[in-house]
């Protein structure tokens, strides 16, 4: 850090961890490469990459990406197979299975063969006759020695059984063996922590279902929910958790933080779910101009999109809301940064609305955020987001937005009339007069470049960077008193409905105890009622009945008027959930009918009778 000053984040070792990095990666990939760097620079610390594909050498990848900026030249990006590739294994005790592995009785085909960038041999992949499925992947060294095996075999009848991973030196002696692929990667983890204190920070899914049951007093894990928790968007209180991140929530006590990048997602998440002592908030770091770029290289009637062209960023709304703009203003343009599976789509369309011309797919160009610079304005017409990056990159550069109020990030960066435009999805005339504003309003359009360049220092490498050193200062104060709970289940004993329309419930917990502090002391529940058809959770506190070890007895219910409450012609059924909290924990069940399927449920008759349906 310059001017000798104090390195903002706590003394340790940093890392952020993908599951890979492609040729032509995405947003989230972007940010944790970026995020890296600001650490070194902002915080004090270096930060390296971790990632677990099986893939010889990043070094072509890392030169282009580094002549692009995209990533800190002191970053150092680590692979679990490069890193085992190279390393001397000589000195390490013997680790003998404890059983060989079994002979593969199955046949297997064709081995596909990994060369590395000198043409040496890498890996070999077996596969069975369907062709898809690995029976044994085995590691090269440079030398041509093997250094690791991964084996999935199968006996006589074709059953798997299981798997075998083992680490070899350069004289095949085993010094490592798992049965998982997990176990393996953790294995690394470790080392690569040794015996200092770590922060591991998570950007993706995969990666996550590795880090989350790694435990270790000296480690802290923060996972970035990158977009909705929500499955494809939906609403936040009735839709499916997205699958990629569902393994994460439901076990969020094993990590240290679950870091939603806007405030109004961690709101929704909070509302559904409730809150926990491990849930934060910190914004994605973007680079901005380093001063306001001159209004004068502004393009008078020009904006510029720098997106994915994928059904989710919705750019056949984007191309209407250019067409209103088209028929106010015919000199306006939109030039549309990006590649995509719906690219041949999109032209189609733009051409069959006679806007050739008006929206320009401009295709995958270098460095496209400084078109930001030469713009306007800039479009947002998602259907959903986790905090659409493309939307700071156009504050940071002054071109004032004009974005669908979508969940999630316009409104957490946008203040609508002062640096950008907020408007209801799908109000195309809204966006459209927006738009023609700023292309025909120079004062309008400079004042709120202006503002948009100002109010993007929130959200600099500093100033995250800085939001980051408090999370993770926070987190290894709670270290201490972290709650775990591998195993944590609920099971319904019993359900009484009381004849004034009520019910009440009981049941228990378990887990297995873990070596932190008593869960049992300091864990409560709730009640939770769910509206299906809309609107956020009701949550009614449980009673404790019996605490020990592994084990609470909890009693719940609710009235009439407690039931009622939210009920409408359009909103007349309820679901059912307990919620675990406490500390770190957090955690929904679904509460399920009681009794053998098919069971009686009652029911009142026309005539207000007592009876039992069989179902």
């Amino acid at each position: 850090m310059a001017g000798g000053q104090e390195p903002v984040l706590p003394e340790g070792r940093y890392f952020m961890v993908l599951w890979g990095i492609a040729e032509n990666f995405g947003g989230m990939t972007s940010m944790s490469l970026h995020r890296a760097g600001a650490f070194r620079r902002h915080g004090g610390r270096s930060a390296g990459i971790l990632t677990f594909e099986p893939k010889p050498s990043y070094g072509s990848l890392l030169e282009r990406v580094r002549s692009q900026g995209k990533i800190d030249p002191a970053v150092a990006v680590l692979n679990v197979f490069a890193h085992y590739r190279q390393a001397a294994l000589e000195n390490r005790p013997g680790a003998p299975a404890p059983s060989a592995v079994p002979a593969d009785e199955g046949a297997v085909g064709v081995p596909q063969v990994v060369f590395d960038p000198e043409g040496r041999i890498f890996m070999r992949t077996l596969l069975r006759p369907d062709g898809e499925t690995v029976a044994c992947r085995v590691c090269y060294r440079e030398d041509g020695s093997e250094f690791f095996r991964d084996e999935s075999p199968l006996d006589g009848t074709g059953r798997s059984l299981g798997r075998y991973l083992t680490l070899l030196d350069r004289h095949g002696r085993t010094v490592g063996h798992w049965r998982s692929a997990g176990d393996f990667y953790r294995h690394w983890l470790k080392e690569v922590a040794g015996r200092e204190r770590t922060v591991f920070v998570v950007d993706s899914a995969a990666a996550a279902g590795v880090v989350g049951p790694l435990q270790s007093d000296r480690i802290l894990k923060f996972v970035v929910v990158h977009n909705s928790h929500i499955a494809d968007g939906g609403d936040p209180f009735q839709g499916k958790l997205a699958p990629a991140r569902k393994g994460v929530f439901e076990a969020s006590w094993a990590w240290d933080g679950l870091v939603f990048l806007t405030r109004r997602q961690q709101a929704d998440y909070e509302r559904r779910f409730g809150t926990a002592g491990n849930l934060f908030t910190v914004s994605n770091p973007k680079a901005r101009a380093a001063s306001l770029p001159p209004f004068e290289a502004r393009e008078p009637n020009r904006g510029v999109m720098a997106v994915r062209l994928e059904p989710q960023k919705n750019l056949a709304e984007a191309v209407a809301v250019m067409a209103e703009v088209h028929r106010r203003l015919p000199a306006a343009v939109l030039d549309i940064y990006g590649t995509g599976s719906q690219r041949d789509e999109l032209q189609t369309m733009i051409d069959d609305a006679g806007l050739a011309g008006v929206v320009r797919l401009r295709g995958h160009v270098p460095n496209a955020a400084e078109q930001f610079e030469t713009a306007r304005f800039s479009l947002l017409t998602s259907v959903f987001e986790g905090q659409p990056l493309a939307l700071m990159e156009s504050l940071g550069r002054g071109c004032p937005p004009v974005s669908y109020d979508i969940r999630y990030g316009p409104d957490d960066v946008i203040e609508d009339g002062r640096n950008g435009f907020l408007v209801e999805p799908g109000d195309r005339d809204a966006a459209a007069e927006r738009v023609a504003r700023l292309c025909t309003d120079e004062a309008l359009a400079r004042t709120l470049g202006r503002a948009a360049w100002e109010s993007s220092a929130r959200f600099s490498d500093a100033a995250v960077t800085a939001q980051w050193a408090q999370v993770i200062k926070q987190g290894w104060r709670q270290v201490p008193g972290r709650l775990e709970v591998p195993g944590l289940d609920f099971a319904l004993a019993d359900l009484t409905f009381h004849a004034d329309g009520g019910l009440r419930l009981r049941g228990d917990l378990t887990w297995q105890p873990g070596a932190g502090p008593a869960a049992e002391q300091f864990l409560a529940a709730n009640l939770v009622i769910g509206r299906r058809t809309s609107g956020p959770p009701a949550f009614l506190p449980a009673e404790v009945l019996q605490r020990q070890p592994g084990r609470m007895r909890i009693q719940a219910g609710a009235g009439s008027a407690e039931l009622a409450r939210g009920v409408s012609d359009e909103n007349g059924e309820l679901d059912f959930f307990l919620q675990v909290h406490g500390r770190n924990v957090l955690r929904t069940f679904r509460i399920g009918y009681p009794g053998p399927s098919p069971s009686w449920r009652p029911y009142a008759t026309l005539y207000g009778s007592l009876s039992l349906k069989h179902t």
